[in-house]
């Protein structure tokens, strides 16, 4: 049985609310944008597709609000290489030691080019068998769930998270749910909990799934 862990990316690995919101700021403002992106709104936005967060620029014209989205998700990538968010506390040594007992995976609603751009950033590469995220097949979370199960043929995997969104596709999915409650989201239901990366272990050892 191939045991296996599924990370959301946004408010469960890392945090890089600051520096998205400079980059799209930057690229906005070549783009004729005049109005600031917020860091508390660009905040509510993550996890969501990335078609969402066409909101980020009101009162523009849809047509020119897409062009913007798109050179701003485009820019995004080269500006994370050399400005990388930051991993939560011992996220990197907690990834190490998980990567010793269970295959890692990632599954976000980012646009292509991002997770790349983490791994690479932050040299985890190395520890994750493969990822999908909706900016390479368009589809949401669960369903790249599911491709990601199929392709790499897991037979049994817990999905890590930030919001409810990411615990719902969990469900979709019939796996367990660990809910980040360090990152950005607000889950008042969840069965299990972490305060810190750290706690993973402890709690999948409490969980007792991988010994059904």
């Amino acid at each position: 049985m191939k045991k296996s862990l599924i990370f959301d990316v946004d408010g469960t690995l890392w945090d890089a609310v600051d520096v998205i919101t400079d980059s799209w700021n930057l690229t906005a403002k070549r783009c004729g944008i005049t109005t600031t992106i917020d860091k508390n709104d660009m905040a509510g936005y993550m996890g969501q597709p990335m078609s969402a967060f066409v909101g980020l620029f009101p009162g523009t014209p849809e047509e020119k609000a897409l062009e913007v989205l798109e050179k701003c998700c485009k820019e995004e990538i080269d500006y994370l290489h050399d400005h990388p968010g930051k991993l939560y506390p011992n996220m990197k040594e907690t990834i190490f030691t998980l990567s010793k007992d269970y295959d890692l995976y990632i599954v976000s609603n980012c646009q292509e080019g991002y997770i790349e751009a983490l791994l690479d950033a932050c040299n985890l590469k190395p520890y994750f068998r493969d990822f999908e995220n909706y900016g390479r097949t368009g589809k949401l979370k669960a369903e790249n769930i599911r491709i990601l199960k199929t392709r790499c043929e897991i037979d049994k995997a817990i999905y890590i998270g930030d919001t409810l969104t990411d615990m719902e596709a969990a469900e979709a999915n019939g796996m367990p749910f660990i809910y980040a409650s360090y990152g950005m989201g607000d889950v008042k239901n969840a069965r299990f909990v972490i305060n810190t990366p750290a706690e993973i272990f402890e709690t999948i050892s409490k969980m007792k799934y991988f010994s059904l």
